[in-house]
């Protein structure tokens, strides 16, 4: 899974790092890759915690509202931090289904746009539907 992550920063050397998706998991580095890496390395303990404390993983959000993120002082960065949590959630299950072609055609389209094969499209799309 791709994570949104907003790096902060007051000297473009330390950096700070919360996870919107995730409130509470925060993490640090001394450079911007180190603060990239240690972000990978707090969502997968968080989400384990929150696995193992019988709560959902929120799926990582397609769009981020910068503005609540900016501050007074410093400067702070959006970057996409990726996470294989299938150790957590379990493996992808195959499963056969039935759909138009002419369906399955937009799909194919609407997966290539976004960086998606078909399958992570349709997971995607089937956990972010609003009730």
């Amino acid at each position: 899974m791709r994570y949104p992550i907003i790096l902060h920063t007051d000297d473009h050397q330390n950096f700070g790092v919360t996870v919107p998706d995730l409130p509470g998991c925060f993490s640090a580095g001394d450079s911007m890759a180190e603060a990239i890496e240690n972000a990978r390395e707090a969502i997968l303990l968080h989400t384990e915690v929150m696995a193992e404390d019988g709560e959902s993983i929120p799926l990582p959000s397609e769009t981020v509202d910068m503005a609540e993120f900016y501050p007074d002082e410093g400067t702070a960065l959006l970057a996409y931090v990726d996470v294989d949590l299938e150790p957590i959630l379990g493996p992808a299950k195959r499963i056969n289904i039935t759909i138009r072609p002419a369906i399955l055609q937009v799909i194919d389209i609407r997966a290539k746009a976004r960086g998606m094969n078909r399958s992570e499209y349709l997971a995607y799309a089937g956990t972010h539907f609003k009730d």
